[in-house]
C-alpha cells in the first residue's frame, strides 16, 4: 500500500503547487486558505485521482506494451493515457463545478479571463505527464541495468563453479594415482614407454593448469589434450580401447570450454565395460561447421559382480555421468547461448555446437 501515500503525498504537493501558480501568475496575488478552500480541495481530490489512475493505466501498458518491447511506443502511449485522463477530469472538473458557479450570461466573460490561465494549467499538466513518463522509464532502464549486473554476476559465478568442477574431476587423487601407479610398473617393462607417459601426464595437467581461468580454448588445443589423456589410457587398456579422430583443420581455430571432449572420453572410459571380448570405440569427427561430435559404443557393465565368494550388485554410477554432461550443458548455454545434443540409441552420441572464434 505504500505506493497510495507516495502516489498522495506528491500528487497533493503538485496540484497546491500548480494552483499557487496558476492563481499567482492570473491575479498576481497569493491565494487565501480561507477564501479559496473549496477549489484547493476540488483540485486535490482531481488531481489525486489522476495520479491514481495513471499509476493503474501503467500496470495495464505493463501487461500489453511493456518497456522492454517497444520504448518509443510505450513512451507515447503512457503520455496520451494521462493526457486523456487529465482532459477528462478537467472536462468533469468544468461541467461539475465551474458551469454550477458561473452564471449563464457571465460564461463568455469568465472564459475570456480565465483562458490564459486554462491554457498553462494545461501546458503543465502536459510537462508534468511527459517529465512523469520520463521518470518511469528512468527506473525501467536502472532496473533492467541493475537486473542485468546481477545476472552477469550469477553467470560468472556459475562459470566459475562449473569451471572448478571440471578442473577438480581431473585434479583428483585417484586419477593421479592411477597415473603413478601405471607409471611404477612401466618403469620395469619399457623405460622409453614410460618416459613418454611422464611427458604425457605432465602436457596433461600443464593444459589443465594453464586453462584454469580461460572459459574458452581453441579446439586444436583440447585435441592435444585428448591424444594426451588417450595415450595414457591406451597403455593402461592396450587393445580393448580405440580412438579414432577426425576432425577437419578447418575448425582448429574454433573455440569450446577447456576439457569438454577430455570429461566426454574419460565418461565413456567409466560407464561402458572394457575387455578383451569387445574393444571400446571412441569416435570424434566434425559435421561441417555446426557439430564436434563425441560418440561411442555401448558396451554394457554386468550387473552383478564378483567379491570373494559372493556375487553383489554393481553400484550404479549414473550421479558422475550426470554431473559431467551437466557441468557441459551449463558451460555451453552460459558461454554460447547454445544447447548441446544428446542421441542415446545404439551409439552414446554428444554433439557440441562449434563456437566461431570472435575476430
Amino acid at each position: 500500500m505504500h505506493w497510495i501515500w507516495r502516489n498522495f503525498i506528491i500528487s497533493t504537493l503538485l496540484s497546491v503547487g500548480v494552483f499557487y501558480f496558476i492563481f499567482y501568475s492570473e491575479t498576481g496575488l497569493w491565494p487565501a486558505f480561507k477564501d479559496s478552500w473549496l477549489e484547493f480541495l476540488i483540485v486535490i481530490i482531481l488531481v489525486n485521482t489522476g495520479g491514481v489512475l495513471l499509476y493503474l493505466s501503467n500496470l495495464k501498458l505493463n501487461t500489453f506494451i511493456p518497456w522492454n518491447r517497444s520504448v518509443t511506443v510505450r513512451f507515447l502511449a503512457e503520455t496520451i493515457t494521462g493526457i486523456f485522463i487529465f482532459l477528462f477530469l478537467a472536462l468533469i472538473f468544468v461541467y461539475a463545478y465551474v458551469e454550477q458557479i458561473v452564471p449563464v450570461e457571465e460564461n463568455s466573460t469568465f472564459w475570456a479571463e480565465y483562458w490564459d490561465g486554462a491554457v498553462k494549467l494545461g501546458i503543465i499538466t502536459i510537462a508534468i505527464i511527459y517529465i512523469y513518463s520520463l521518470v518511469n522509464f528512468s527506473v525501467f532502464s536502472y532496473n533492467q541495468y541493475t537486473y542485468a549486473q546481477i545476472e552477469k554476476l550469477s553467470i560468472e559465478r556459475d562459470q566459475v563453479r562449473l569451471q572448478f568442477e571440471a578442473l577438480k574431476s581431473q585434479l583428483s587423487p585417484h586419477f593421479l594415482f592411477n597415473a603413478l601407479n601405471t607409471i611404477s610398473s612401466l618403469l620395469y617393462k619399457d623405460i622409453q614407454t614410460s618416459e613418454d607417459y611422464i611427458r604425457k601426464l605432465a602436457k596433461t595437467y600443464q593444459y589443465i593448469l594453464k586453462t584454469d581461468k580461460r572459459k574458452l580454448v581453441e579446439l586444436s588445443e583440447e585435441l592435444n589434450m585428448v591424444k594426451a589423456f588417450y595415450f595414457m589410457q591406451k597403455i593402461k587398456y592396450e587393445d580393448c580401447l580405440d580412438l579414432e579422430l577426425n576432425i577437419s583443420p578447418t575448425i582448429y581455430k574454433t573455440l569450446i570450454p577447456p576439457l569438454t571432449i577430455q570429461m566426454l572420453v574419460e565418461n565413456a572410459l567409466k560407464h561402458n565395460k572394457i575387455c578383451n571380448e569387445q574393444t571400446l570405440k571412441i569416435e570424434i569427427y566434425n559435421e561441417g561447421q555446426k557439430f564436434i561430435v563425441v560418440r561411442n559404443n555401448i558396451i554394457q557393465k554386468p550387473e552383478l559382480i564378483e567379491i570373494g565368494n559372493n556375487l553383489i550388485e554393481r553400484p550404479q554410477n549414473n550421479i558422475s555421468h550426470k554431473i559431467g554432461l551437466r557441468n557441459i550443458k551449463q558451460r555451453y548455454k552460459y558461454l554460447a547461448d547454445k544447447n548441446i545434443e544428446v542421441v542415446f540409441d545404439d551409439f552414446f552420441t554428444i554433439k557440441l555446437p562449434v563456437i566461431k572464434a570472435l575476430l
